[in-house]
């Protein structure tokens, strides 16, 4: 194996979203992004006493697309173009923000009344220029309309986009490919139908490329090169093609600066569309 198969690997940095905290791992200051993946977020593992969850009031989003992946827990989801969606552990929820859109996230009040915890993986895809002022919409997929394929000792899940020889029906807007690994004492080899690629531990003893990748981690790895993932665990795959170098404030992703300042002023003045029934409390503009 190339001794320079693993370019970089990047630490979880803890940040606050909502009342909650994430483990960040894009952007950072070596690697904006991968491929169209300009923001990778780790949510818990987190445990909530009774009467608590997770609360992320309702903010905008400019020029990309967000995906959220639950290993454990529920959320809610509710956004600006009418979706209102219960996301559970091995579902899909794909909202694309084009020019515009507003959404919350809630832990249910079924799963208040009893304490319970989260565990999951948000990534924001960049749109390309030519689609960054389309108008936004909501997919959600179902655990049984996920691709999936079992080897010996592993299991591939294709959440978005292409690999494997399985087409998810998350398309997205650009070539990319977001996939659930689990291994039990087996191997997996990484497509290389894409420029950039990365992958990060989300619990287990893994090894990429031969060398030991701790959880919460992030290894990105070199273009071209045949890479092995093995070991005992679960993972999270991210790859595709670049869309272009891009402009990120807050929650808001562009080609072009003015597009930023533009969707600052309209949050500030509350021109985005509200979310219905739950935009009584949102987040304020970042200062």
């Amino acid at each position: 194996m190339n001794e320079d198969a693993i370019e970089l690997v990047i630490d979880p940095r803890a940040r606050s979203v909502g009342a909650g905290i994430v483990r960040r791992l894009l952007p950072f200051r070596r690697r904006r992004m991968v491929g169209p993946f300009i923001f990778t977020d780790l949510m818990g593992p987190e445990e909530f006493a009774r009467g608590a969850g997770a609360d992320i009031d309702a903010h905008p989003h400019v020029g990309l697309s967000t995906l959220t992946y639950l290993l454990r827990g529920e959320l809610d989801h509710r956004d600006s173009t009418g979706a209102v969606q219960r996301i559970r552990p091995g579902e899909v929820n794909w909202m694309t923000a084009g020019a515009g859109v507003c959404h919350t996230e809630r832990t249910p009040i079924r799963s208040r009344a009893t304490g319970g915890d989260l565990f999951g993986v948000q990534t924001w895809v960049a749109l390309p220029a030519d689609a960054e002022q389309s108008a936004p919409f909501f997919e959600h997929s179902g655990h049984e309309g996920i691709p999936q394929d079992s080897g010996v000792g592993s299991t591939v899940r294709v959440l978005a986009g292409s690999g494997w020889g399985m087409n998810s029906q998350i398309k997205g807007s650009s070539p990319l490919l977001q996939a659930d690994l689990t291994l039990s004492d087996g191997e997996i080899e990484f497509p290389r139908d894409h420029a950039e690629r990365a992958v990060i531990n989300l619990q287990g003893t893994l090894k990429v490329a031969d060398s030991h990748l701790l959880e919460g981690k992030m290894a990105v790895v070199s273009p071209g090169e045949r890479i092995t993932i093995r070991g005992d665990g679960r993972a999270m795959l991210l790859a595709g093609d670049p869309v272009g170098d891009r402009f990120i404030w807050w929650n808001f992703v562009a080609s072009q600066e003015e597009i930023i300042q533009q969707a600052k002023q309209d949050w500030l003045n509350q021109r985005f569309p509200l979310v219905p029934e739950d935009h009584q409390r949102w987040m304020p503009l970042p200062k």
